[in-house]
């Protein structure tokens, strides 16, 4: 199995849980009436990406000089990094509700930025830092979304 084939398999899985999760989304009394909602979206990207996936499953390859196998085709990957990088994404994902968008984004990065092989302190920082802070501000300022500053500082009192 080519890797376009394995890609396409996990796109396939993962457009489909996503797809299932869209219905999880909560709708008010007047949004249940209107043609566009808050799972429209998720809605359309989950059918575009199985519509996609399963073309490329289903569809030859281009490669007529015959297919190389998943293990000629990973060969010489990373894979101690990727793997280090979703664990970073869930470890990140976990943080956000307590340490709060800002703190747990910046850590995130620092770390994904160390796993990537950088370690420069000063260069993490000063890549990661103005980065968070300017999709703060446009998620919170300009878009209007809400971002809870993070459990630990109303415990800690200081919210």
């Amino acid at each position: 199995m080519a890797r376009e084939k394995v890609g396409a398999l996990l796109m396939l899985l993962f457009s489909m849980a996503y797809g299932l999760l869209a219905m999880r989304i909560p709708l008010t009394f007047m949004a249940q009436q209107e043609y566009f909602t808050s799972r429209t979206m998720p809605y359309a990207l989950a059918v575009i990406g199985v519509i996609i996936s399963l073309m490329i499953l289903v569809l030859p390859t281009a490669d007529k000089s015959g297919k190389r196998t998943l293990a000629e085709e990973t060969r010489g990957m990373d894979w101690k990094k990727a793997i280090l990088l979703v664990i970073a994404m869930v470890i990140y994902g976990l943080t956000m509700k307590w340490f709060g968008f800002i703190i747990a984004s910046v850590i995130f990065l620092m770390i994904g930025f160390y796993v990537l092989g950088e370690r420069n302190i000063k260069k993490m920082a000063l890549a990661a830092i103005p980065l968070v802070i300017v999709l703060w501000f446009v998620m919170s300022t300009l878009l209007g979304v809400y971002i809870a500053p993070g459990e630990l500082f109303y415990m800690l009192g200081i919210l």
